[in-house]
């Protein structure tokens, strides 16, 4: 389905002069890509015919394939779209008469001539920026669980179940960046990068027999447990401070708060030191 959909893309391209260069990122560019990825296509135009050209983005994507989706994501630049297949886009636009581009990280599916430059990339360069990105993780896993005390003792179930999903975002990333894996897909893709064991821990964290109180409770402090064994080890790995002070004021906070509602016992989930 996306080899068909990027030939008529691609053919739709070539016959419009205003379009310069298509190029593919993401999974289908990288060769990782599945029958359930999504697509994120890009398109240079030339300067001069962005104006003219952007207005009539959602009729020239829909005469590829009709859509059922056009969002505007980021005005001007990129398009979120969904086709009567279901194909999933995420359409980029590019506005000079040159670009410059990462070779590793593209496919060029039609270009003219001298209108694409590829910079020269180090190949032992490391990840950009992990120890902020590792220092955002941590913190704000633990600002997700401080909440925990709020939906229980305002029975906020819905809330509290969502809540679940903020926490493991994070669990998740952290781990990720401790198992020296360089994430390169979305948030749909945690198998390739999280090793079994860690994922299927955390899939039996978040069991749930029934969305109450003590479950919610259980599973943010499941999660929190691995947090707690693994989250200082990373951080050393990498040179981070882990935030110890944090995690003490959020778990005297929680602990705390659980017993008077009534909720001690599942304050046995959390890990020991």
């Amino acid at each position: 389905m996306h080899q068909e959909y990027l030939k008529a893309f691609t053919a739709k391209a070539d016959s419009d002069g205003r379009i310069l260069a298509v190029w593919l990122e993401g999974s289908l560019a990288k060769g990782t890509a599945d029958r359930y990825s999504d697509i994120d296509i890009h398109l240079l135009v030339a300067e001069a015919d962005k104006e003219s050209f952007l207005p009539d983005l959602e009729s020239w994507l829909s005469g590829v394939q009709p859509l059922v989706l056009f969002k505007d994501t980021f005005p001007g630049q990129m398009v979120t779209c969904i086709t009567t297949a279901g194909m999933r886009l995420d359409v980029w636009l590019h506005a000079a008469d040159t670009i410059s581009l990462d070779r590793t990280k593209v496919r060029v599916l039609s270009a003219t001539e001298e209108c694409l430059q590829f910079q020269e990339v180090c190949s032992d360069k490391e990840p950009k920026d992990i120890r902020t990105t590792l220092k955002q993780y941590l913190n704000e896993f633990w600002r997700v669980v401080a909440i925990l005390p709020t939906v229980l003792g305002r029975e906020e179930h819905i809330a509290g179940f969502m809540g679940t999903t903020f926490a493991v975002m994070s669990l998740t990333e952290v781990l990720i960046i401790g198992s020296g894996n360089q994430r390169d897909r979305g948030v749909k893709n945690v198998n390739a990068f999280v090793p079994r064991a860690l994922r299927e821990e955390i899939e039996t964290a978040l069991t749930m027999h029934s969305i109450n109180r003590e479950e919610i409770a259980k599973a943010h402090l499941r999660l929190t447990a691995i947090m707690q064994r693994d989250g200082p080890n990373i951080a050393k790995q990498h040179g981070v401070t882990y935030p110890f002070d944090l995690e003490k004021a959020v778990l005297d906070y929680i602990s705390r708060e659980l017993e008077i509602l009534g909720l001690s016992d599942s304050l046995n989930e959390l890990h020991r030191r």
